[in-house]
């Protein structure tokens, strides 16, 4: 449910910038284009619905709303119901961002929506790298109309949609002001990027639409990293999906573990303080309050933390507190016997000074002469089994090829080479994750993560002020030393001290 002021905000935005009615509409004619609240809530209402918006110095400039449905033997139809841009933002790639938080990488049948607007076609071209043409558009046009009928509330049986060779559009009755219209096209148009869809005439919309099995464009190296940056805004969602279920089989060693950290230091219940980096759902740090220990856990996804608080009450721990924060920055107050940072905390940013911001902040919250316990990716193991190797530098289309898994959701088996992609130049891995599970509707994002050699993750625990006392490769559940070419020796395990 989208809470009410948010709506306000959108019916806001909407009827300040979406356009004006033509001096010959029927109601309103010259006067603003307005919708309300409860309408948006009724385009909002289906399932099947999702809403991307984006805030720029805590205002909303865009947003739009899709339906994301199923014809059957052909696939998910991403239709976008409505795409507003506040006016001061337009053309600057607001649209098309947009578009790219909801579709994301997808691999569904279809993309489109019906405007009026060459700036919103122009930018599901650029979102689904493909462009609008009307004879793909003919040979799936009465599907669409079906699909169209149940969830877009513009579009009626006796619709007239005139689809050709040299023009796809339908009369929607939807008589906006069109006295910038070729201007508007002309500024979108080139030799090279002509304008396929026809003209239209007031009253009447574009039908746009792009397919699955069209050719892709190719994007500038500069472009596939805007778009991988806004996936990275979105990221949390990934790992706030995951089920971390019996299925993931990494994930249920929790109590042999816990007994190796504390037997790994000596620690005694009584007394002793441990801070868990990262700690999801609170598998270690219950496993060790449950021992007796003083333990504090974090997170930047609340869903996660809220999972650990959930359970921690199911079993009546009261020396666990769970808090959400990020663990690059938060500070609780206070130093701790002993840190864990483990299970690839310290690698989820591509970005590797956002990995050193973790190290340093684990640091400083240990004691003098305290512990930490990491454990990073191992990248020797990633390269040794990697199929796909590229550069993003020299060859960005090439990403795109990369094949959907729902390994994040299923398994966690992130080192399944059918399902990676290793830039050789930054030791940056990329996964296409798609999430089905849940209450919440599917997603796919491109989730980035960096892993380490033994030598590089031990430099930045030194610099941070940490002595490595010992470093091991290791695989889940089995913290004992393996061969650094053993193909199970997925994680590289550190032992550090404070520096006094």
């Amino acid at each position: 449910m989208v809470p009410s002021d948010l709506r306000e905000q959108l019916s806001a935005l909407y009827s300040e910038h979406y356009g004006t009615w033509s001096l010959r509409a029927p109601r309103n004619p010259g006067g603003r284009v307005r919708l309300s609240a409860n309408r948006i809530g009724d385009l909002l209402a289906p399932i099947e619905a999702r809403l991307a918006y984006a805030i720029y110095s805590g205002i909303v400039v865009g947003y739009a709303i899709a339906v994301q449905a199923k014809i059957p033997r052909y696939g998910v139809v991403s239709w976008v119901t409505q795409l507003v841009v506040h006016q001061e933002h337009r053309q600057r790639n607001v649209g098309k961002l947009l578009l790219f938080s909801i579709w994301n990488f997808t691999d569904h049948f279809a993309w489109g929506l019906l405007t009026a607007n060459p700036y919103a076609v122009r930018a599901l071209e650029k979102a689904t790298r493909r462009r609008c043409l009307p004879e793909r558009i003919a040979q799936n046009q009465r599907k669409l109309k079906a699909l169209a009928l149940q969830y877009v509330p513009y579009v009626s049986k006796g619709s007239e949609i005139r689809i050709g060779r040299n023009e796809a559009r339908i009369n929607t009755q939807f008589a906006i002001d069109h006295s910038d219209l070729d201007k508007m096209i002309g500024s979108v148009t080139s030799s090279s990027i002509p304008w396929q869809l026809g003209p239209i005439e007031e009253g009447w919309e574009w039908f746009a639409f792009t397919f699955k099995d069209q050719k892709e464009i190719g994007l500038a190296p500069e472009e596939i990293e805007t778009m991988l940056k806004t996936s990275d805004h979105v990221a949390k969602r990934a790992y706030s999906r995951m089920l971390l279920n019996q299925d993931h089989r990494w994930a249920q060693h929790s109590k042999p573990e816990a007994q190796f950290i504390a037997s790994l230091c000596n620690l005694q219940p009584s007394g002793a303080s441990i801070l868990d980096f990262g700690c999801g759902t609170g598998r270690h740090a219950l496993e060790l309050a449950d021992m007796g220990f003083d333990v504090s856990g974090i997170d930047y996804l609340e869903g996660l933390i809220e999972r650990a608080r959930d359970n921690a009450a199911k079993r009546r721990l009261s020396c666990v507190q769970f808090e959400v924060a990020d663990c690059r920055e938060a500070y609780l107050g206070r130093k701790f016997d002993m840190v864990l940072c483990l299970y690839d905390v310290i690698g989820t940013y591509a970005d590797d000074r956002d990995n050193s911001r973790i190290a340093n902040n684990i640091a400083r919250h240990l004691k003098p002469g305290g512990s930490a316990l990491i454990s990073v990716m191992n990248l020797e193991l990633t390269e040794r089994r990697a199929k796909h190797v590229f550069s993003l530098a020299t060859e960005p289309d090439k990403l795109l090829t990369l094949a959907p898994s729902r390994t994040m959701e299923e398994t966690g088996d992130i080192f399944d080479p059918d399902y990676y992609m290793l830039d050789s130049e930054t030791d940056i891995v990329y996964r296409k994750e798609q999430f089905a599970a849940g209450s919440s509707l599917p997603a796919e994002l491109i989730v980035r993560d960096l892993r380490y050699r033994k030598d590089g993750i031990e430099r930045i625990c030194r610099d941070a002020g940490l002595e490595v006392v010992w470093t091991r490769f290791v695989r889940a559940g089995d913290w004992e030393p393996l061969e650094r070419q053993s193909d199970r020796a997925k994680e590289i395990l550190l032992y550090c001290k404070k520096v006094k």
